[in-house]
C-alpha cells in the first residue's frame, strides 16, 4: 500500500503544476524543462510505436494482367 501511495504522490507532483509554474528535472548537471519533454514524448511515442503495430506482409497490388483476367471472367 505504501508503494502505491508513493507512486500516486509522484503523479500528483507532476499534475500539480499550475499555469505560470514550471516543472524542471535535474539530470546529472543539466536542468531540463520537464513539461516540454513529457509533451514531446506524448506526441513522439505513438508515432514511433505505430509502425510496430502494422502488418508485416502487405498484399501485392494487382498488375495489369490480373485486371484484364478479372474483367474477362466477370463479363
Amino acid at each position: 500500500m505504501n508503494g502505491i501511495s508513493n507512486a500516486l504522490n509522484g503523479l500528483y507532483d507532476i499534475s500539480g503544476v499550475e499555469v505560470g509554474q514550471h516543472f524542471y528535472w535535474q539530470i546529472a548537471s543539466f536542468q531540463v524543462h520537464a513539461q516540454v519533454l513529457i509533451t514531446s514524448w506524448v506526441v513522439i511515442e505513438p508515432n514511433l510505436g505505430a509502425p510496430c503495430l502494422e502488418p508485416k506482409h502487405f498484399p501485392r497490388p494487382p498488375n495489369v494482367l490480373s485486371h484484364w483476367a478479372r474483367y474477362l471472367l466477370l463479363t
